[in-house]
């Protein structure tokens, strides 16, 4: 499935939020990662910020790690789904986290990587090969913030990879359906 259908498919399911009487067509945009990494206890010290797949599992222990710029368009949003490219199938899937500290995607490692929430969202299921549509509303709606950092946990033993930025037009995305101003 291509990124092209992958976003047409995430943008019809954000289209079925219902509109009020007078209510403005939504604007939906896709952002691409600013930075991404993953970080493995198998590897304390060592930075994955350059690769093009990313490992997450728990044996070792790697997570994935995820940077937006949103300019505060989630505290206007109705909708966030976060698009990740997966080259791994997994009936679990995996849970997405927010992330309140800063990080570095050259400096992230297993030893420095910010503590994750304890609030997640689960991805159902993933195919390989497959772009998969994670709704994270319930975790970023309430941020006025200028960035959006997630962390890709999964209780899976064997690692399940994702695309990374590297890998362009696979990498990472944001679809933020935002509310429109009907002032003025």
């Amino acid at each position: 499935i291509g990124i092209g259908t992958a976003l047409a498919a995430c943008i019809a399911a954000l289209a079925v939020v219902p509109l009020g009487h007078g209510a403005r067509v939504p604007k939906i945009t896709a952002v691409r990662a600013k930075a991404d990494a993953h970080v493995s206890a198998s590897a304390r010290a060592e930075n994955f910020g350059r690769v093009r797949r990313m490992a997450v599992g728990s044996r070792p222990l790697s997570r994935l790690y995820v940077r937006f710029e949103v300019a505060g368009r989630a505290a206007r949003a109705l909708r966030i789904n976060l698009m990740l490219y997966s080259h791994t199938g997994s009936r679990r899937g995996v849970q997405v986290r927010l992330v309140t500290r800063a990080w570095r995607e050259r400096g992230i490692n297993f030893d420095n990587a910010p503590a994750v929430s304890s609030r997640y969202v689960s991805s159902g299921p993933l195919r390989s090969g497959a772009w998969k549509a994670i709704d994270v509303t319930s975790l970023a709606t309430d941020l006025d913030a200028d960035y959006l950092s997630f962390a890709v946990t999964t209780s899976r033993p064997r690692a399940v990879y994702f695309a990374s930025r590297e890998s362009g037009l696979r990498g990472p995305r944001l679809v933020i359906q935002e509310r429109e101003d009907n002032s003025g």
